[in-house]
């Protein structure tokens, strides 16, 4: 084109709900790994207790609630401190309250799914403690990609510069933060191993969630 003139031009992500995405410390993962490993695969009572699965989507077999003596202090610390980073971030100020609803442990096997859904409270998060070694051949072999195993966000429609879907694939001790009212889904993956994961729901500040 002609007549073209210099300027400074900045892009900002400025419409939808952010998503927040760190890392699970490893001490973190070893100690609900150990959890499900050592009590809930061998104490049927305990799992029953803890069962979570009535109360979610889930077309899976096993979720469960994660008890106190687990969550307390290591993993309630990692969650507060990621929530007031996160919030930080996407308002520029600082929470006074977090409160959390629960905090559940997805065990996801072959041909599994979660489907699309959204939680309670204000903020929810998501993250991986434990993967198969393969998600499995996709179906068709062309441009479309295997998705088998990732997790979807979806938000709006697409349109033109808004794609209104996101899927990432993946990895062991990758943590989604966002907030309750983001639509989300799971695939299912075909083949041996387990997709385990950890989900949670919290309360902030109201004044600061509330936005009327």
């Amino acid at each position: 084109m002609s007549n073209e003139v210099s300027l400074e031009f900045s892009y900002a992500n400025a419409f939808g709900p952010p998503i927040g995405i760190t890392n699970i410390p490893q001490l973190i993962i070893k100690n609900l790994n150990d959890f499900v490993n050592n009590e809930i695969d061998h104490n049927s009572e305990l799992a029953k207790k803890l069962d979570h699965g009535h109360e979610l989507v889930g077309q899976v077999k096993q979720e469960f609630k994660i008890p106190k003596e687990i969550l307390e202090p290591d993993l309630f610390a990692f969650l507060l401190n990621i929530t007031k980073h996160f919030i930080k971030l996407g308002t520029k100020k600082e929470i006074t309250k977090f409160e959390i609803i629960s905090v559940w442990v997805v065990r996801q096997f072959e041909n599994e799914y979660n489907p699309i859904h959204y939680h309670d409270g204000h903020i929810s998060g998501a993250g991986y403690i434990m993967l198969p070694e393969s998600f499995g051949d996709s179906f068709q072999k062309s441009k479309k990609g295997n998705v088998n195993g990732h997790i979807n966000f979806n938000y709006g429609v697409r349109q033109f510069m808004n794609n209104g879907h996101k899927s990432y694939k993946p990895k062991v001790g990758d943590f989604y933060i966002f907030p309750n009212y983001l639509y989300h889904s799971v695939n299912p993956f075909y083949g041996p191993g387990e997709r385990r994961s950890i989900s949670f729901n919290a309360y902030i500040d109201d004044k600061i969630y509330n936005v009327y």
